[in-house]
């Protein structure tokens, strides 16, 4: 945003500066200089040369006038350190009136409104928020209140280069090539994989895709790839079979169902047969336990059993 700002600024090196009276130039001067340090802390000689940059002052003037812009600024409100060691001989501006005024319990409410969105959300729709969240924090100089709304999204701790890169790999189904670190194992491994899709699952992105070497689907966090080694484009594009459950779901929850799960019949009073199509059996399990106990598994049978020995291995854990 700050960017935009100074570029479109750019335009005042077209003006004749002898057609701008001299209360222009200090408004001028003013916006110019309150963008350059809302960008980074700036040291006089810096501010100078931006200026004879956009051909808003001239080498022969005097650094005085520079001073005089700083304290236009202090009078319309901003707070400029002074630049001396502390801040490296440079500008740093810590408050000024034009930020975003968010309480703390609007930020809260859009908190809780997001929460209820964001499990249906696609990863496009996932990364506009983030940019979104981030452009408000920007204007935000309460370090905790910018803390929490950039804490909003998912997608806070991830690369976001990463995430983007992934993401078009997985549009030509790319074979990528990685190194990752599994939670089930102290040791990294190398993984060759066929990328489909990137997904969010409970707050965390999953790549999707099939395993060349154990040849089968898999659902890996992008969290955990500790580097890449390699992409190559895919000769043979492996058809991911979908693992179908059918299961009997007493209510819904907030969010609803996903798109890969349909309505077989039922009704509100006697609960609704549903049958649902995962990429492969973590994430079949995964959304089967999200129900609870609203949820039964009628088949397949195997997956059932499956999930009635992890509830078991639950209930030890909790009960000691």
């Amino acid at each position: 945003m700050v960017k935009k700002f100074l570029e479109g600024i750019k335009v005042f090196k077209e003006a004749n500066k002898e057609n701008l009276c001299q209360v222009s130039l200090t408004g001028i001067r003013s916006l110019i200089l309150l963008g350059l340090l809302v960008d980074k802390p700036r040291s006089l000689s810096e501010i100078r040369e931006e200026f004879i940059k956009y051909n808003i002052m001239e080498d022969y003037h005097s650094d005085d006038i520079l001073r005089i812009d700083l304290n236009t600024l202090r009078t319309f409100g901003c707070e400029i350190s002074r630049a001396d060691k502390r801040t490296n001989n440079k500008f740093v501006l810590t408050k000024h009136p034009f930020t975003c005024n968010i309480a703390t319990e609007e930020l809260h409410i859009l908190k809780r409104a997001f929460n209820r969105i964001k499990q249906n959300l696609d990863l496009k729709a996932l990364l506009q928020f983030d940019a979104l969240f981030t452009k408000l924090a920007d204007n935000i100089f309460d370090k905790e209140l910018k803390e929490e709304l950039l804490g909003i999204s998912p997608l806070k701790h991830y690369n976001l280069d990463i995430i983007k890169e992934l993401q078009e790999d997985c549009k030509s189904n790319k074979i990528i090539k990685f190194i990752y670190k599994s939670p089930t194992s102290d040791k990294e491994t190398e993984k060759n994989i066929q990328g489909n899709d990137i997904i969010m699952k409970n707050d965390k992105i999953y790549i999707q895709g099939f395993d060349i070497n154990f040849q089968k689907a898999v659902s890996l966090n992008v969290d955990r790839i500790k580097s890449i080694i390699s992409k190559k484009d895919n000769d043979n594009n492996n058809i991911v079979e979908k693992i179908t459950v059918k299961f009997k779901l007493k209510k819904f929850n907030v969010q609803g169902l996903d798109d890969n799960e349909n309505i077989i019949n039922g009704t509100p009073n006697d609960g609704y047969l549903i049958e649902g199509k995962y990429h492969n059996e973590f994430l079949a399990y995964q959304r089967i336990l999200s129900f609870g106990s609203d949820c039964t598994v009628l088949e397949p049978e195997n997956f059932k059993q499956e999930i009635i020995e992890k509830l078991k291995r639950m209930r030890n854990i909790y009960n000691g």
